[in-house]
């Protein structure tokens, strides 16, 4: 089987991504619940701040390796998220393009799945979204950090890989009360590779 272009490959990225979204469409923003709407907030924020500074640094380091790996030099951006982080990422960035592209994870992984680019030679990677944390999980982390027990915990993921061995990312703790977002420890669990 002939190796997909770049060009090729984001074009049936961007055609399976369509038509997963015709059957878990984005929602408009005002349709979010409360607790989305705040998500929404924090990864859209997360999401300008990592155009802005830490992605076109990291981009620059890949593009130091591209002849080295064999990589693409002009990467295809793939944002990796959720529900929140699609309504942000379409407010924030229009529609995708050849050249930046957003889609639900679960969408994302299922391509990558059938259609690999596992040496990165097309595309890096931004996954932000937030997880929810199971009880034995969130218990252990109001214990750490002193919570009440009622305080409503969410992770935010966030990860940026280049390429092979060459990623950085955190899980981010927020506490959500009422109407407020509060980060209760940025990194409480990070890695580099």
């Amino acid at each position: 089987m002939k190796k997909k272009s770049k060009a090729e490959w984001a074009t049936s990225l961007q055609e399976h991504l369509s038509m997963r979204q015709q059957d878990d469409p984005i929602p408009e923003r005002e349709s979010l619940t409360p607790m989305q709407e705040q998500q929404c907030r924090i990864l859209g924020g997360h999401l300008i701040r990592w155009l802005q500074q830490w992605g076109p640094a990291l981009i620059q380091e890949r593009s130091f390796l591209a002849d080295v790996k064999n990589w693409d030099k002009d990467p295809v951006i793939l944002i990796l998220t959720d529900v929140p982080g699609l309504v942000a990422a379409r407010e924030i960035l229009g529609p995708p393009n050849d050249s930046l592209i957003y889609g639900k994870h679960q969408h994302v992984r299922e391509y990558l799945t059938n259609t690999p680019d596992a040496e990165f030679t097309f595309h890096c990677e931004l996954a932000s979204y937030f997880e929810e944390l199971d009880e034995a999980k969130a218990t252990a982390l109001r214990e750490r950090f002193n919570l009440d027990k009622q305080t409503h915990l969410a992770s935010h993921f966030d990860c940026s890989v280049m390429g092979p061995l060459f990623a950085r990312g955190g899980r981010h703790l927020w506490s959500f009360q009422e109407e407020t977002p509060s980060l209760v420890e940025e990194g409480y669990e990070s890695w580099v590779s």
